[in-house]
């Protein structure tokens, strides 16, 4: 494994070279230090919470740093949402309520929209850098994932890490034909997804999660078994029930080519694990056989998540970073006979000034009461959890960023309310590492700031706040050691919507040095342009299956925290105080502001 190449030596090295790099990565017209006005935001009123720390964000005050969160798009083989991914029990239990929604048919084209929505704010407030915080794809199989790259890359239809693995396999002189039944088909190279006619959302049909499970069951595998387009032709050359589907057919075109709608992100852009990455169907930790099984249907799961980390680099160079994140992994870790230790791993921003610490959050299962790591403890859930390695690892960099005086984000798919310990089955779970030690660590260290995070579904930002030896964010109360006496005040936690569910929304965050002591983190709420997706999506009521669950409305906490969620009406898109947030922090490292 080659050593992570720095994003500017590989511009540097390319210019040299005579190749083209003319791949915008943000002009300079505007001034680029001061808070992004884009189309993208939705426009608001901003709120400043002062939780952690008095003060507001000053005029002229120094942008230090300006990254887009992603997270849950959920590129989604609807196709396969019956023939793999059981969608016919969706409106059995709370736990799988992730499938069979109206707008599912538009995940690539919502999120290439707003790619291209990111990358003309970027043109004019240049962000650093992307963050993708889990479930990139929906039902954890190779050919969601090549859609997920090819949209972020602007182009379709490239070989996979998979097939071409797939293909060094094969005898050589083995026909094209046995090839591509042996290896492409599981990848979507080759085929445009079928599509199914737009949903009647009025319907009464529709309304009621069992008859609309019925409905979009049998119009996707018509589409599916047809080879149906989006004008409603058909052709069996097309069909997808055999064989996974790719990009969609109004994004077959390489970003860049005379009217291609397909736009590659302008940002180095980085990976987070999400359940969705690790679990057959972001649900259940499985391990052999599961391939097996469903092979005659074209999918294969990537169960091991060396088969995810691989995947991401078999990527456009540019604009990098190579492996997207996880180049970043130490050497030694990454090409170990332990794969699950390859999914977290830090890097520098802000030129320096921050340390930013990506975790791995997923649960694969594993548990050391069972005699075999082919048997899996399927308990979890789509619950997240650390285990102690990781930990003891998180330990290491929070030290190394103290000592060089870095300023800390952490970022996961699970935030602290979605932990194992929370879960539905929470006492048959072997836990590592608790929410609350999590919280703990991370809130006994003075230039830790944020934790972000997505999962939810839904904008939430909370404070956890340390007064004395105990932090809270009111829920969850932890001790804290604080490495600096006197220095810790707490840190954010912000989670971000996803781009699968109502509201559809992602998040542009921005640090400031307000001069006196004190920063801000804004974070101000990105939304696409689609109207069709954005009306299936309102219509898309999945509290009915939550209201019709006695269970989730007497439960504080259960999975995602939706049983309430639903219970209140539904705030998948916050309240004003989780959208367009402006947060106050202590600035570490500075002398304490003079009490007013």
């Amino acid at each position: 494994m080659c050593h992570p190449i720095p994003f500017a030596a590989i511009v540097a090295a390319l210019i040299l070279a005579g190749c083209d790099t003319s791949l915008d990565l943000g002009s300079r017209k505007a001034d680029p230090t001061t808070p992004a006005r884009c189309a993208a935001i939705v426009e608001e009123p901003a709120i400043t919470r002062q939780e952690i720390a008095p003060g507001v964000r000053a005029t002229g005050a120094d942008l230090m740093l300006r990254f887009v969160h992603l997270t849950d798009d959920h590129i989604i083989d609807d196709d396969g949402q019956a023939v793999v991914g059981l969608s016919e029990i969706d409106p059995l239990t709370v736990q799988f309520e992730s499938a069979m929604r109206f707008q599912e048919e538009y995940s690539d084209e919502v999120l290439n929209d707003l790619v291209g929505r990111i990358n003309d704010c970027n043109a004019t407030y240049p962000s650093e850098f992307s963050i993708v915080t889990g479930d990139s794809a929906d039902l954890t199989t190779v050919g969601e994932i090549r859609r997920f790259i090819d949209n972020l890359d602007g182009t379709f239809d490239q070989m996979s890490a998979f097939e071409a693995a797939c293909r060094a396999a094969q005898p050589p002189g083995t026909p094209e034909s046995t090839l591509l039944a042996a290896c492409t088909r599981f990848t979507g190279r080759g085929v445009a997804d079928t599509q199914s006619p737009v949903p009647d959302t009025v319907s009464l049909l529709a309304q009621a999660l069992p008859t609309r499970m019925i409905q979009m069951l049998a119009a996707t595998e018509v589409a599916a078994t047809t080879g149906r387009d989006a004008n409603g032709a058909i052709d069996l050359a097309r069909q997808t029930l055999t064989r996974a589907p790719g990009m969609p057919e109004p994004l077959r075109c390489h970003s860049g080519t005379p009217g291609c709608i397909n736009h590659q992100l302008a940002t180095p852009w980085y990976i987070v694990f999400g359940n969705h990455d690790g679990y057959v169907r972001g649900t259940l930790p499985a391990e052999l056989g599961i391939n097996e099984v469903v092979q005659l249907f074209g999918r294969h799961f990537m169960l091991r998540q060396s088969e995810f980390v691989r995947e991401f680099f078999n990527s456009s160079m540019m604009p990098g970073p190579i492996g997207h994140g996880f180049g970043f992994v130490e050497t030694a870790r990454l090409n170990d006979d332990d794969d699950r230790n390859d999914g977290y791993y830090a890097f520098d921003a802000g030129e320096g000034r921050f340390r930013m610490i990506v975790l791995n959050t997923i649960i694969d299962g594993v548990d050391p009461r069972l005699p075999t790591d082919l048997l899996r403890n399927p308990a979890a859930l789509a619950d997240g959890g650390l285990d102690t390695a990781q930990f003891v690892w998180l330990g290491q960099q929070l030290d190394a960023a103290l000592a060089n005086q870095q300023m800390v984000m952490v970022f996961s798919h699970h935030p602290d309310l979605t932990f194992a310990e929370y879960g539905t089955f929470a006492a048959l779970v072997p836990i590592d590492v608790t929410a609350v030690e999590l919280n703990g660590r991370l809130a006994s260290y003075p230039n830790v700031i944020a934790w972000v995070a997505g999962h939810t579904h839904r904008h939430r930002v909370r404070p956890f706040k340390v007064t004395g030896a105990t932090g809270t964010n009111g829920v969850i109360s932890a001790p804290v050691a604080c490495k600096v006496p006197n220095a810790c005040t707490g840190f954010w936690q912000i989670e971000s919507a996803s781009l699968i569910d109502w509201p559809q929304e992602q998040r542009l965050i921005e640090v400031f040095d307000n001069g006196n002591g004190t920063g801000t983190i804004r974070g101000p709420i990105l939304g696409h342009s689609l109207e069709l997706p954005r009306r299936l999506s309102v219509a898309d009521d999945r509290c009915a299956l939550y209201l019709a669950d006695p269970a989730s409305l007497v439960s504080v906490l259960t999975e995602a925290d939706l049983g309430v969620l639903c219970a209140q009406g539904g705030t998948r898109n916050g309240t004003p105080g989780d959208r367009n947030v402006e947060l106050t922090f202590r600035m570490p490292f500075a002398p304490e502001p003079p009490v007013p």
